[in-house]
């Protein structure tokens, strides 16, 4: 997503959120316009704070790959979890060093 700045017939800027789109510009919202200079920083200010809100924004409804992770997840158990720490993975090599006598 950008913001873009157009200029309208009356001589105000409009500011506006684009996101390109298979090769073309959707606008997706438009945030103001001003003649001002300090308004229409203002507006770009706001511009970039609604970008950093609808780059977050997360889908209301689950997607296949969510439910299929969620269905996996649910049917883990505790007892079927092991947990790998460096005494598994490095416990022979200190045995063969000689750790395991001292």
């Amino acid at each position: 997503m950008f913001i873009r700045k157009k200029k309208n017939k009356s001589g105000s800027i409009s500011v506006q959120i684009l996101q390109k789109q298979y090769g073309k510009n959707k606008l997706v919202q438009s945030v103001g316009s001003a003649s001002e200079e300090p308004d229409i920083a203002r507006l770009v200010a706001k511009a970039h704070y609604q970008i950093y809100l609808l780059s977050k924004q997360r889908s209301l409804f689950m997607s296949e790959q969510d439910a299929s992770l969620e269905q996996f997840i649910s049917e883990v158990s505790n007892a079927q979890i092991r947990t790998i720490g460096p005494e598994l993975v490095f416990g022979k090599i200190y045995n063969h060093i000689g750790y395991n006598k001292i």
